[in-house]
């Protein structure tokens, strides 16, 4: 049995935390806290790999603005990653998430492809370390890049998280709000599941793929079908007119491996997260949503 270990998925981690039971079916994973495993600790890590006798890495773990700035984050992440990277060598597979960010925000994301990475160097912190990583994972052995646009589902931070703060204001008959319109590609974490499944169990031509549904949608759409399904006629107050830049990606390089990607309808998805957050609707504070933007 492949012996997992898994960052990330404590209470603040949200890819690691809905991926964590699904793996669990299958596999013998391993999900230590950042208390019990500090991954920035080479020595360390190193010991728990081979104590555990893990053969593979999943690597969802980030290093949280609350209490740093993105400098350090920035810094931590590396040292993260490249600590994996040196262990690596005792390792089947290390997979971890990239970010669309790698292409430079700055500037429009229509249906881009992996080939157009390096079209322009971030400069934000997050972009940049993200795009390291991907020139680093191309050189690789057995690094993996499942590369995220825009995901969603529970156990994000509804605070900020778009499509989650939409259904939180619905369920409280709150304003919905958007700062300004944009084309976006969401995909659903319960879709994310069968794709990292897929790479634990095959062997990929490449080490960077583009993760998301190839379906743009727009954010006031987006919220239209959080209104239909709440039932409610709630006013939508978007901050800016006009449109934001594109942020859509192509999945043909991950499905021309996979075959045809099956996903969630954005409604179906959109149905079960607002489901989810009537079933736990005391934990959400009225007075902190409202306060949202």
């Amino acid at each position: 049995m492949r012996r997992i270990l898994l960052t990330g998925a404590g209470p603040r981690g949200f890819v690691g935390q809905n991926l964590a039971p699904i793996l669990r079916e299958r596999y013998e994973v391993y999900t230590p806290s950042s208390q019990e495993l500090n991954l920035c600790d080479y020595d360390l890590v190193a010991r728990y790999l081979d104590e555990c006798r893990i053969d593979t890495v999943i690597h969802s773990a980030l290093q949280s603005l609350v209490h740093t700035g993105p400098e350090d984050a920035m810094l931590h992440d590396l040292q993260m990653f490249y600590n994996l990277d040196k262990l690596s060598g005792q390792l089947d597979k290390v997979l971890y998430f990239g970010s669309g960010a790698e292409f430079d925000k700055r500037f429009p994301m229509e249906n881009i492809r992996e080939e157009d990475i390096g079209r322009s160097i971030p400069t934000w912190y997050y972009g940049l370390e993200k795009y390291i990583m991907t020139l680093h994972a191309r050189k690789s052995r057995n690094i993996y890049n499942l590369r995220l646009f825009g995901i969603f589902g529970k156990y994000e931070h509804w605070q900020s998280k778009f499509i989650s703060n939409l259904c939180c204001k619905a369920m409280y008959d709150l304003p919905l709000s958007i700062r300004q319109n944009c084309m976006f590609d969401y995909l659903y974490v319960e879709d994310l599941a069968p794709i990292v499944l897929w790479f634990l169990e095959h062997e990929p031509k490449f080490h960077d793929y583009n993760v998301c549904t190839g379906r743009p949608v727009s954010l006031r759409e987006i919220a239209d079908v959080v209104l239909e399904i709440s039932g409610k006629t709630l006013p939508v107050e978007v901050a800016k007119e006009g449109w934001n830049l594109a942020y859509t990606a192509s999945c043909g390089r991950l499905e021309a491996e996979m075959g045809p990607l099956k996903l969630h309808a954005l409604k179906d998805a959109v149905e079960e997260l607002y489901a989810y957050y009537q079933a736990c609707k005391e934990k959400i504070p009225f007075e902190e949503l409202r306060r949202t933007e």
